[in-house]
């Protein structure tokens, strides 16, 4: 007898950070959520925006790299295959093939994880990790310029980052993507 809305999992979230968290009061809203790719919702005038498809908000799949990485979907510079964590732990595992020293093979071995999660993320950062500090920082740097060019496009009231990384790093993973979109904007 309740009512069910089956939505995308992003959109749900973005119109969530609209209506009771970070986009609260606004009625213009970007949500850019990273995790192992990227997604996106649109707040326009108060209400989520679908597109003449339903397919608006697919943000991960903007390309800001032409001939970066390819990612999953085929192209190559997408923001996905650049930032998200998956992207993050191609270039880590990369750096540890080119000889580089890293400790988040331990930190995942010690976790019982097969994936670079966001924990172990946090926990190569709290130990000050070369590898994972300069993948960070990368994956950072392109979701600035990225959100630098999704205000030029919306120029929305807001964009509210989030996703695991975003929640358990706050403003130190928040920080210098805002930086760098100010730049871009």
């Amino acid at each position: 007898g309740v009512p069910v809305l089956v939505e995308n999992d992003v959109n749900v979230g973005v119109v969530g950070e609209h209506v009771l968290g970070a986009g609260k009061g606004t009625q213009d809203l970007v949500g850019i959520f990273v995790g192992t790719g990227i997604g996106g919702g649109i707040i326009v005038g108060g209400r989520l925006y679908e597109g003449s498809r339903a397919g608006a908000g697919e943000v991960g799949h903007v390309v800001v790299q032409v001939d970066g990485p390819r990612c999953g979907c085929g192209k190559r510079g997408c923001i996905e295959a650049l930032a998200s964590r998956t992207a993050m732990e191609r270039d880590v595992r990369a750096a540890l093939k080119a000889g580089q020293k890293s400790m988040v093979p331990k930190i995942m071995k010690r976790r019982h994880k097969r994936i670079m999660t966001s924990s172990v993320i946090v926990a190569a950062l709290e130990k000050r990790d070369a590898v994972m500090r300069k993948v960070m920082k990368r994956a950072q740097h392109y979701l600035g310029i990225f959100v630098g060019s999704i205000v030029n496009v919306l120029d929305p009231q807001a964009v509210v980052i989030g996703g695991g990384i975003a929640e358990r790093l706050q403003e130190e993973f928040v920080g210098p993507i805002r930086a760098t979109a100010y730049k871009y904007f």
